[in-house]
This record gives C-alpha cells, structure tokens and sequence, in this order.
C-alpha cells in the first residue's frame, strides 16, 4: 500500500468521502471468528511475527559498558540477553547456557537487568564474557568433546536506529533500514534525549490482535476514559478525529489532536509548571521536535503515534514518550508491555512531573486491559463474528488486511 497522508480537510477529518480515497483498500468489515483459532495463532506467529523486527529498548536503558537486560519473549518461548559490551557495541543473545539449557540470568516477571561484564550460570557455573564468549569451565578436563571456542552463548540479530534497540529472532531477515521503510529516517536526537521512567507488564486473557485493537484507534477514548482523562477532547474535534495520517505498507503514523481548551486540575498544572510538561498536559513549543515528530507541525497537536507491524505502538510527544508492546502467548493470552520514557530529568520538579504522568498512565491503561478482557469474552460466546471499523479504526483495518495478504487467508 502507497503512502496516504491526510490532513484536517481530508475524508477522514470531516466524514465526507472525496476522490481520491485513500482507504479505498482497506476492509471495513472483518470476521474475526477464524481470528481465535488455533490454526490462525500459528500462522501469524510463523509468517507474521517470526520475520519481523521488533523494538525492544532505548540505547539509554544500557547506559554503560557492561550494562544489561534480559527480556523473555513468550510468542517464541525464548529469553534473550541484551548487553552493551566493553567496546561499547550492543549485542543480544539467547539467554541459555550451553551446557545443560538453563537461563544464565534469572528472570522475574520476564525482565532482569543489572550491569555486569560477565556472566555465570549457577548451576553447574559455565560463565560467559560480556561479548558472549563462554570464558571459563568447572572441571574442564572431564569433559572429552569441549571446544570452548565455539560454546558461545547463541547470538541474535540485534540493531540500533536514532537509539531504538531493534532484535530479529529469523535467521536471515531483511535489512532494518528496508523494514522500517519512511520510517527509518526523521527521528535523530529524539529518542536518545529520553529515559525510563517505568516499565509494567500483565498477562491478560484475550487475544493479541484484541489487546493490539485497543491501541490502534483513538475512538475509544472518549468514553472508556471519560473519567481519568475527561477533557482529552475538545468542542472543535469533539470525537478526536486524526488531522495528519502517513500510511506505509507495514507501518503508520498519525498525529493526534488537542484539546486547545484544555486546562490542567489544580494538582496536575501545579506539577507540570515546576517541571516539563508530560502527558496529558499540552506542549506549543515544537522546536525540540525532529522532522519525523508532528512533521506538519500541526497545531493544537497532543502527540503522535507510530505503529511499527505487526505488534508495536509508540506514543511520541514533545518530552516523553511511550511504547505499548504487544506478544502473544497463545490464541487466548498476550503480554502487554508499557513502557514510559521521558527527557532526562533536571531538577526535582522534573520528577515530580515524571512521576504524575506515569501514575495517570498506569491508571488509564488498567481500563484498556479490563476492556480487552471483557471483548475476548464476547468474541469467545459466538454472540458475533464480524467488527464493523470506521475509518478512524484505519489502523486495524491496515493490520487485519496486511496479516491476512501474509498468511494467504482472504
């Protein structure tokens, strides 16, 4: 699919459909029953997800040499260390000892971190150097067939791009620049001025296309989030239509509009004026931002998403941005990762701020994960087979379609 930007004047905005429409191509009605099968989970998993490349971390998140983290990735049953090594480079490998099969890193909750320039397994302490070379071997004159040369822990394709950690787990993918498509240019500087500020993750019961669904449209928001976020919408775009929408062949990008009358309640203008406004307070002044970030410099703009193919949405705003990640563990469960950054912090106020926004954030994705659970729940009674989208649900149809061109279902 070629390129389609819309800006407020297009048929998206207003709801009047002119020639040329850009989403002609995209389905409007999609069953969903074959969506819950086993059959389908498969596919997607080994013709979808097994040649992709997936974002997996900030540059900023290995801050020095030996710094590490571990991140267990259910929908391939593998856990992967990431590491930056004494030269400075990232590397990523298989988390498994080659002796006997055991993660060298322990992992709670699927994660581990910590700074090291070595590693050792405890159970029978096989140890190996920050680059992966297996570097020492109890007893190792017992052992007849031992080359420790080639006893490295298992490398995985890993790359970096304007300070986005990227892992492949294919054995020969394509290149990054070529996956990312227009989206591998525009972003200098954006992402490696930011920090963690938190990280959370829940296994819910529903479906990763259903969970992925709750973060591919804004329509939602008006109504799940009536209460914690109550006036995201203003009386101009009451329904918080897209004004600008690149749509690529795997990715999109869109930009979300303001509300220009919105006014902070008392505790959260307080917080944000001792320090850099996060979300959901609004920012005018985008000459901090990249080409890539609001690159029409729309205006009153809130933030922009990037939805990377296939599981992958990125929340950019002028000091801080979010990851949502999506993996599947099986057709009936996913893990949801939300991952918060922001600028790196100043003063104490900067904090204050930080920490304001990450508590809305957590409280304001605890509705969407609830949500999720509550559609598998329905989907699941057979009550309906198809989802009716409209055109502000672009970004599922786009999904939905591009996943079924791969995997051969029409």
């Amino acid at each position: 699919m070629s390129e389609a930007a819309v800006s407020p004047a297009s048929p998206l905005a207003d709801g009047t459909p002119s020639p040329p429409n850009p989403f002609a191509g995209l389905r409007d009605v999609v069953s969903v029953k074959e969506k819950l099968t086993q059959e389908y989970h498969d596919a997607v998993v080994e013709k979808v997800f097994r040649p992709s490349w997936f974002l997996v971390g900030n540059v900023n998140d290995l801050p020095k040499n030996g710094s590490y983290y571990v991140l267990d990735v259910p929908t391939f049953n593998i856990s992967v260390l990431f590491q930056r090594g004494r030269d400075g480079e990232v590397r990523a490998f298989h988390n498994v000892c080659r002796h006997r099969g055991k993660k060298v890193i322990p992992t709670a909750c699927g994660f581990a971190e910590g700074t090291s320039s070595a590693h050792t397994c405890w159970l029978h302490g096989w140890s190996y150097t920050g680059d992966g070379s297996l570097r020492s071997v109890p007893d190792e004159k017992q052992f007849r067939s031992l080359d420790k040369s080639r006893l490295g822990l298992v490398p995985i394709h890993v790359e970096v791009r304007y300070g986005l950690i990227y892992a492949n787990f294919s054995d020969n993918p394509e290149p990054l620049d070529h996956w990312l498509g227009e989206l591998a240019e525009g972003f200098d500087g954006y992402y490696t001025e930011m920090e963690k500020t938190s990280c959370f993750s829940i296994d819910v019961r529903a479906n990763w296309n259903i969970a992925m669904d709750a973060f591919s449209e804004g329509y939602h928001t008006v109504f799940l989030h009536r209460r914690t976020q109550p006036k995201l919408a203003g009386k101009s775009n009451p329904m918080r239509h897209k004004p600008v929408i690149d749509m690529y062949d795997r990715h999109i990008r869109s930009s979300n509009p303001s509300n220009p009358d919105y006014v902070s309640p008392p505790v959260e203008g307080a917080l944000f004026d001792l320090g850099r406004k996060q979300t959901p307070a609004v920012e005018t002044d985008f000459s901090m931002l990249p080409p890539a970030v609001n690159r029409t410099r729309y205006h009153p703009w809130f933030f922009d998403i990037v939805w990377q193919f296939p599981n992958v949405a990125i929340l950019n705003g002028s000091h801080w941005y979010s990851t949502v990640t999506v993996w599947p563990i099986d057709r009936n469960h996913t893990r949801v990762v939300f991952d918060v950054y922001a600028r790196k912090a100043r003063h104490a106020g900067d904090r204050l701020a930080q920490a304001y926004s990450r508590a809305l954030q957590y409280t304001v994705a605890r509705e969407d994960l609830a949500a999720m659970e509550d559609v598998q729940r329905g989907l699941e009674s057979g009550a309906i087979s198809d989802l009716y989208l409209s055109l502000q649900e672009f970004a599922l149809q786009h999904r939905y379609g591009l996943i079924d061109d791969m995997i051969g279902d029409k």
